[in-house]
């Protein structure tokens, strides 16, 4: 089936949660600059993404999306380019336990692919817990090497307002490098490892109901275990004033438990997103930096 490009116009329920993947897409870059950093810092920014619809759809869209960049280092919430938006539940040098949030851009209705003539798909969020252990680090901290185990429930934002869509489990070795010049900091990561989520979610994505059945779409109940697998790259320049970066993402669904699905069109997923960020002002107050998590 030939590949697609469209252009999605994001509905204001939307809107928020594609900031936030964007925002998460900025796992590269926390400033650096001195021991004591700003408590708060806010400017702008614009971020460009190619996605697939769904994990499986060959079709794609591009996103385009101005965002408010906010950073806030206080003692238990956080919302900073590393991490997202967190609180902080427990914490020390090789240990770390957070809230954290995610989302996902909504499937908009379509006429064509394997979900022609389906509904489309509300956006969704991820609220859950994220343990980070840190296996081990460069005496001078520039280089880390980490096993994170995000677990969240998922719930789709629409109609209801919030409806319960299951959980995932995205265990993955992460590996960061750091390298600061004297008015930058350059940051790179590689993650990867597998995902793994209950039936409710993969129904949302691969269930083919009775009534959208055709002689080329049967009908498909899918099953809970392994979802693929994942691997990322991500690369940025960080200084006082902006913040530029990129990353690529790819996921192969080989083996993963749906990936029989009508739905599924393709066992290859590539997302890559480019981002640019001024920062407007800083606040006077410092808060000390902590090399154990937030840089």
């Amino acid at each position: 089936m030939n590949k697609t490009n469209n252009k999605l116009r994001l509905n204001p329920r939307a809107w928020s949660l594609s900031a936030l993947i964007l925002t998460s897409c900025l796992s590269l870059t926390q400033s650096v600059m001195a021991f004591h950093l700003p408590l708060w810092e806010i400017g702008a920014g614009l971020g460009v993404l190619n996605v697939p619809h769904y994990r499986g759809s060959e079709t794609n869209v591009d996103v385009a999306l101005p965002f408010p960049y906010i950073i806030y280092r206080g003692d238990f919430l956080r919302v900073d380019r590393e991490e997202g938006i967190r609180g902080k539940l427990f914490e020390n040098p090789n240990l770390n336990l957070d809230l954290s949030l995610s989302g996902s851009i909504p499937v908009p209705d379509t006429d064509e692919g394997a979900r022609s003539d389906m509904p489309g798909l509300d956006p969704l969020v991820e609220a859950g817990a994220e343990l980070t252990i840190n296996m081990w680090r460069s005496e001078d901290d520039d280089q880390k090497f980490q096993f994170v185990l995000p677990f969240r429930f998922v719930y789709s934002v629409g109609d209801p307002i919030l409806k319960y869509q299951g959980w995932t489990l995205s265990p993955y070795i992460n590996y960061k490098i750091h390298q600061r010049g004297a008015q930058s900091l350059m940051r790179y990561n590689i993650s990867f490892g597998p995902i793994y989520a209950d039936r409710r979610y993969h129904e949302y994505f691969y269930e083919v109901s009775p009534e959208f059945v055709t002689p080329q779409r049967p009908a498909y109940d899918a099953d809970r275990g392994y979802s693929g697998s994942r691997i990322t790259f991500s690369v940025a320049r960080n200084t006082k004033k902006y913040l530029l970066g990129a990353f690529a993402r790819y996921d192969n669904l080989d083996h993963a438990v749906f990936d029989d699905s009508p739905l599924v069109e393709t066992t290859d997923y590539f997302a890559v997103g480019i981002f640019f960020g001024w920062i407007f002002g800083t606040s006077e107050s410092k808060v000390p930096h902590r090399s154990t998590h937030t840089h």
